[in-house]
């Protein structure tokens, strides 16, 4: 299921972010309309430009999530080994690399093709934390759309994302079942430095580049 893999990644980021507290359904339903109108705009452009596709998941849907949370439990019991370095260089590492293999996806998404149909059912109270989930409907061509349900993990007063599930099959636990036994071979610091290595650099922000795409995504920006 390409489709929901695409949306899961896009939506497991890191940092914080200032949307406030309306609903994390809300923040999606934005978040999507907002990167829904840039693709339509500059599809073709951006579909020439690789690094600026990255960029713009990483300018727009970054800030939406938490990858750390998420990173945690990719680790399981690896986290409590891991020093707060390794910890972050894991995340951001795992979040470049999974960017990398799903960004052009991005490029299939329309005014159309992704919806959040309901608000969330409003999470479960925990201090200063809550825990809920966002339904996303996602066309893919078939006769009825996938639904995807993004977890959503609200922390000092924000909502961010930090799963997602479809077909009652978690995400993140699923990238638990790929790492576990590289990490159980070879040892974490050799995990975290391969994906450090496939995730690259930060690629920066899209309409600066000096390319078609950076000229369209900064008309659109502007308009």
């Amino acid at each position: 299921m390409r489709w929901p893999a695409i949306f899961c990644v896009f939506f497991l980021a890191s940092s914080g972010s200032a949307q406030p507290v309306s609903g994390p359904d809300g923040v999606v339903r934005s978040t999507v309309a907002e990167l829904a109108e840039l693709v339509s705009a500059c599809r073709l452009q951006l579909a020439a430009d690789p690094v600026a596709v990255r960029g713009l998941i990483e300018q727009r849907l970054r800030p939406r999530a938490d990858v750390l949370f998420a990173a945690r439990r990719v680790l399981g019991r690896h986290w409590r080994e891991a020093s707060p370095e390794q910890r972050r260089r894991f995340a951001d590492a795992l979040y470049g690399t999974l960017v990398n293999r799903y960004a052009s996806g991005l490029l299939l998404l329309t005014r159309d093709n992704v919806q959040v149909p309901v608000p969330g059912a409003g999470g479960r109270p925990g201090g200063d934390e809550a825990l809920t989930e966002v339904e996303l409907r996602i066309r893919t061509g078939l006769p009825e759309p996938v639904a995807v349900f993004l977890q959503a993990r609200r922390n000092n007063g924000q909502w961010r994302i930090y799963d997602a599930r479809w077909e009652d099959q978690s995400y993140v636990l699923s990238l638990r079942d790929i790492y576990a036994a590289p990490i159980r071979r070879e040892g974490l610091e050799a995990v975290i430095r391969r994906l450090e290595a496939s995730a690259g650099s930060p690629p920066g922000a899209p309409e600066a580049r000096r390319t078609l795409a950076g000229r369209c995504l900064r008309a659109a920006m502007t308009d």
